[in-house]
Order: C-alpha cells, then structure tokens, then sequence
C-alpha cells in the first residue's frame, strides 16, 4: 500500500510538473502550480468536513472548482488546461470502470442479469424520457426557445433520459465493500448490473461524439454511428488477440515488481487510449476496452491494488474540472434548476426501489436481496455528469439542463449515500411486507454452478512446503482450499498440475484489505497463513477476522517465539512455530533412532526423507526451486 501512494502521487506531481507552460496569466511557472495547489488544500479540508457527515468527497472537489471559477482562478489556469484536466479525469474513470469487468461473473448470472439489469436500464429509462417529456418538455418548442438546434431534441431526451438511468459505479462498489455485502447475492447482481451500465454508458459516449457541432466533414448520423459500432468491434478484436498472446506473458514478468505492474498497467491504459485517437476514435473508450482486457488476466486484483490512486486523480481532475463548467453560469442559471433538479433526484431515489423489487419479483428473487439492490443503485452517476458535459458542449443541452443533471446527480448522490448508512434498519421496516417474494427463489439456480464458493472454504496464504501439506490434507477430505500467492510462476505451474480439483490457486496479494473481503475470508472455515516474513499482513488480518468473524478461526506460521506471542495477542488461534515443531519432531526421531546400531541409525529415516523431497520436486519442477 505504501507504493500506491507514492506512485500515485509521483504522477500527479509529473503531470501537474508539465503543465505550467499551458497556464495563462503572468505567474510564469508558478501560474498553476500555486492555485492548483490552493485548490487540492481547500478540497482536503472540504472533504474531512463531509466525512464527518459520511458524504462522498466528491463534492468537495465540485464545491472547490465552483468556488475557484467564482473567485478568479480561472483567469489563471486557462480553459484549455481545465479541459484537458477533464479530458484525462474521463480517460482515467474509464480505464478504471474497465477493470471492473467481469465477464466470467455476467456469463454465471446472465439470466438474473437479463431480468434485472437490461430490466432497471429500460425501465427506468422509459419513466425518466417520460419526466423529461412531460415535466421538463424538452421538445422542439424547448430546443427553439432555449436557441439550440430543433433536430437535436429527439437525441436531448434521449441523454437527458440517459443521465437519469445511470447509477453511480463509484458509490455503489465502495457501499458494497464498505458494508461487506460485495460477495452476498444482491452485491453480485448489483456488480453485473454496474458492469452492463458502464457499457451502456460507454456506448452511449461514443455515439455522442459523432453528434459534435465542431466535427468537421463526416457522414450522416447513421453512417457515423454503424462506424462507431464497427471501430469498437475492431478494437475488441484486436484486443483479445494481443490478451491472449502479448498481454498475459507481458504481465507475468511484470508481476513479478509492484513498480513495474504499475508502470505497465500506466503505460498500457493510456497506450491503447492514445492509439484510439491516432484512429479518430474516443480515447475514453479505448482506456475502457484496456481496462477490460486487464481484467480478464489472473493478477486482477494487484493491479486494482497499485492503480487504485489513479482513479482518486480521475475523480479530483474530473470534479474540478466539472465546478469550474458550473461557476461560469450565472447565479439565476444555477437556481432556476434547483426545483427541477430536487424533485426529479427525489423520484430517482425513490422509484428505483420498487421496479428493482418488480424486477427481483419477475426473476424469482427473494425480498432482501431485491430490496438491499434497489437501495444501494438509487442514484444518478458520474458517468451521467461526463455526459451531461458534453451534451452542453455539443449544444443538446442548455445550461438549464446541464445544471438540472447536475442537480440530479449530487442531491440523489447525497439522499443514496445517506440512506446507504441506514440500509438494515430501512429493511427491517419493509420486511414483513416483502414476505411474499420469499420461498419462490430458484436463484442459485439460474445463476449456473460456481466452480469455487467462497463461504465454508479453507484460506491457506503463500505456496510452500507447508501450505502444500496442509491443502492436501483438507482437499482430501473433500473441502475446497482456496491456495494464494503473489508469484505468477507458482500460480501458473500449480494450475497445470490439477493435483487436487478442490484445491483453487489464486495470484493475490495477501496484505491488501480489499482482498481479504473479495475472497471472503470472514467466511472461510479456516484462515492459515503459511507466508514467510508476512508478521505485519498476519497480524492486520487476524485483528481484521477478530472484529468481522470471530469465529473463524486463523492460524499463523513462524519461526520466532517472539512474533509467536505477537500473533497470539492479536487474536490468532494457534501459531505453527516452525522451530518449535521440528524440535519436537526431531527429539521423537532422536528416542527412535537411539537404540539403533550406528551402521544403522537415521539410514531409513534420511532414505525416506531423501525420497519424499525428490517426490516433491519432480511434482513441483520450477515453483519447488522458489519455496
């Protein structure tokens, strides 16, 4: 974790470092580097202030940009070097909203997500077109007395309708992990969900470049859209094959350094982003579509780990960026929507509760998990203000409208988060009257056989002689081990060699929080740590297990008395001291072999050792030569 940090902010500081010479006014160097700074300080203090109140920092980044358009710092950073601030905080949230692809997760629930996803994206769709059309009236009427082009009212519904549907992906995975719930049931159908909107909103992003006002040239709009389409097949293409041969060797060398797997997802995301626009096709999409295909490699969640930072950047770029856009309206603009904006916020929170339940109904899911989703995805996204931005950009919207979505997104970002808070107490009102949904659902049925249930399953953490010993002794018994490591080598080899199909290998690294509640290991039935030099990982883990699941037992390997006594106090339930244990395996060996002739004393015993550890490193090959 201490790499995230440094490395994400040794970008920052490279990125703000090249960018003065952008800058206007008459501060030469300094132009941006000191308002910046001024900016990123006040948003600090701004958002310790809504922590407090358990509210997202974003808003602390949209209320600096506003107050720093207001008092001037605009006529020091150009709109040029916002722009481009934008433009990489879209980039950026992109490529990240890639890694949370989960193709293997949509293919296992395809029928739950079919219902329930594809289900809440027309449905709501359709009831917030309708809002627009009639509460709003955008209209050709509206598009003529608001001085924008009379065609582009169908396409105005359609995004404004658009921006009202989405849910916010930041919000909704950090509830999720924050409350535990991202394994359970409604937690991976909201995931799938997620999953499908960025893809619509990708798609939805693309094509609306193709509606510029500035393009010069081009088709007619069909023309532009099918060309669109075609590019994103393409580059799914061209992307899978250079997954399949280029990207998984690639990564496995890179693996092998957090330095490197950073400074390669880095380069590969903003590559692939930046070949997109040598093309004349979206730079966003292409970080997306990396994104992705870095998710279908095996060091998924180390990757997430040293990139993490880089989706913080996006968000402060893109925020700020997005409170200067608001501080240019004038002061009647911005409250000329509030009325609007509440109202229609209120019904995005409110309505999208019951049509999940309508839905979870429709695709026979139990009243809590139906409920608990349509709670947590009540709210608009950030995807909506990207496009909210460039529909003003592009003139299909006015700035009543831009300022409405705005609205929208930050009041039902507010009402969500604050009711996210509260999410059993809420159940346990509407409980009784969701009886009626329970014992019909066939689920677990429809989401198709998992090969690996993360609950009821054996954590044994680092490949070495013991973890081996240990899996095979549960894996025998029937349970399902679930065997980490952080060496790619190991991951791969052990994976070829199928010893035990109840024994799972897995590349993740054991020191990252995020990875114990991915892998579940509040509901393993036993935690073992086998890791060599791992005291800090295993004593964060076991006081992290005492507090989550203090049943579940976790047990810990050293070879030191004092990190022994360390563990203990930590709440482990028994520690493997490796010294310990070998004295008192060799002083049994010792009261055997004693009585033995000298010719014959310890001969059967080093015999049988010599056999068993040949054994072992034929079995093992290249991953024995690394324990």
């Amino acid at each position: 974790m201490k790499f995230n940090v440094r490395h994400g902010g040794f970008t920052l500081i490279l990125l703000l470092l090249g960018l003065p010479a952008y800058a206007g006014g008459g501060g030469g160097g300094n132009s941006l580097i000191e308002p910046l700074g001024a900016m990123l300080l006040a948003a600090a203090v701004v958002a310790i202030i809504l922590s407090y109140a358990k509210q997202a920092s974003l808003f602390a980044f949209i209320i600096v940009g506003v107050l720093g358009g207001i008092f001037g710092v605009r006529e020091v950073i150009n709109k040029d070097v916002m722009t481009a601030f934008v433009d990489i905080g879209i980039t950026l949230l992109l490529f990240m909203a890639g890694m949370e692809v989960d193709i293997p997760g949509l293919i296992k629930r395809w029928k739950l997500l079919l219902i329930n996803g594809f289900g809440q994206i027309i449905g709501l769709f359709g009831i917030s077109a309708a809002l627009g059309l009639l509460y709003v009236g955008i209209d050709a009427d509206y598009m003529a007395a608001a001085g924008l082009p009379v065609e582009n009212a169908a396409p105005a519904l359609i995004y404004f309708a658009l921006c009202l549907t989405l849910s916010s992906t930041i919000l909704v995975i950090g509830t999720l992990k924050s409350t535990g719930q991202i394994a359970e049931e409604h937690g991976q159908v909201a995931l799938g969900l997620m999953v499908l909107q960025d893809i619509v909103a990708v798609v939805a992003l693309a094509i609306l470049g193709s509606l510029n006002p500035d393009k010069v040239g081009g088709a007619s709009l069909g023309v532009e859209v099918a060309m669109i389409f075609a590019k994103m097949i393409g580059l799914a293409i061209v992307l899978y094959f250079v997954t399949k041969y280029l990207l998984n060797p690639l990564f496995k060398f890179f693996a092998q350094s957090g330095e490197l797997l950073f400074i390669g997802t880095l380069g590969y995301g903003m590559g692939v982003a930046g070949l997109c626009e040598v093309i004349h096709f979206s730079s966003g999409i292409g970080a997306f579509f990396a994104g992705a295909t870095l998710a279908a490699l095996p060091y998924r969640h180390e990757i997430e780990d040293k990139v993490e930072p880089l989706k913080a950047f996006g968000i402060i770029l893109f925020f700020m960026g997005l409170g200067f856009d608001i501080s240019e309206l004038k002061p009647e603009q911005m409250l000329g929507g509030l009325t609007e904006g509440l109202i229609l916020a209120i019904l995005v929170v409110v309505l999208t509760i019951p049509l999940m339940l309508f839905l979870g109904y429709m695709s026979r899911l139990s009243g809590k998990p139906s409920f608990l989703m349509g709670a947590i995805i009540n709210q608009s996204s950030e995807f909506s203000l990207m496009l909210a931005v460039l529909c003003w950009q592009y003139k299909l919207f006015d700035p009543h409208l831009f300022i409405v979505i705005t609205l929208v997104v930050l009041i039902s970002f507010f009402f969500s988060s604050l009711g996210h808070q509260f999410l059993g107490p809420i159940y346990g009102v509407f409980s009784k009257v969701l009886n009626f949904m329970d014992g019909r659902s066939t689920a677990k049925a429809e989401s198709g056989t998992e090969e690996f249930v993360l609950e009821g399953h054996v954590v044994i953490m680092e490949y070495n002689e013991l973890a081996i010993e240990i899996a095979d002794f549960y894996a025998q018994r029937g349970q399902q081990v679930l065997l980490l490591d952080l060496d790619p080598h190991i991951i791969e080899h052990f994976e070829n060699q199928h010893a035990h199909t109840n024994i799972h290998a897995h590349y993740s690294n054991m020191a990252d929080p995020d990875v114990w509640e991915d892998l579940a290991f509040n509901k393993a039935k036993v935690v073992i740590s086998c890791m060599d030099g791992g005291q800090e990982a295993e004593l964060a883990i076991s006081r992290w297990l005492k507090k989550e699941s203090p049943d579940i037992p976790f047990i810990a390997a050293t070879s030191s008395h004092e990190e022994t006594l360390e563990l203990y106090g930590a709440g482990a339930r028994y520690v493997i001291q490796t010294e310990y244990l070998a004295a008192k395996s060799f002083r049994n060996m010792f009261e055997m072999e004693e009585t033995k002739q000298p010719k014959e004393a310890f001969r059967d015993a080093g015999e049988s050792h010599f056999s068993e550890t040949k054994k072992l490193q034929e079995g093992l090959g290249e991953a024995f030569a690394k324990v």
